[in-house]
């Protein structure tokens, strides 16, 4: 799978399966938001979620003009971790990055 992350213009940064596309699109799936959110316990170490995206849509793939990219990134293993227990129904161990 074409896990990335996509950092858009706006400064959002998503989570999704990039597909093959061409021209000025970025083609994603199942794109999700990635949320930093304070720590209640340890206000130096937050916590980081994943959010929906485009909630209120019932599409699954998305076309982004590349003019709204930044960049695009790869994640790492535990974020990938967490996304895949989203979209596929198994929960895999948490190494503690997110929490």
């Amino acid at each position: 799978m074409n896990i990335k992350i996509v950092k858009l213009i706006n400064g959002e940064e998503i989570i999704a399966k990039v597909l093959p596309s061409s021209g000025l699109i970025v083609k994603i799936e199942n794109p999700v938001r990635i949320v930093v959110m304070p720590n209640k316990l340890d206000p130096k170490t937050p916590n980081v979620g994943l959010a929906p995206w485009a909630e209120f849509s019932d599409e699954k793939v998305f076309e982004l003009d590349k003019s709204h990219v930044l960049c695009i990134m790869t994640p790492v293993k535990e974020f990938v971790n967490q996304y895949n227990s989203i979209f596929s129904g198994l929960v895999l161990p948490n190494s503690g990055l997110l929490k």
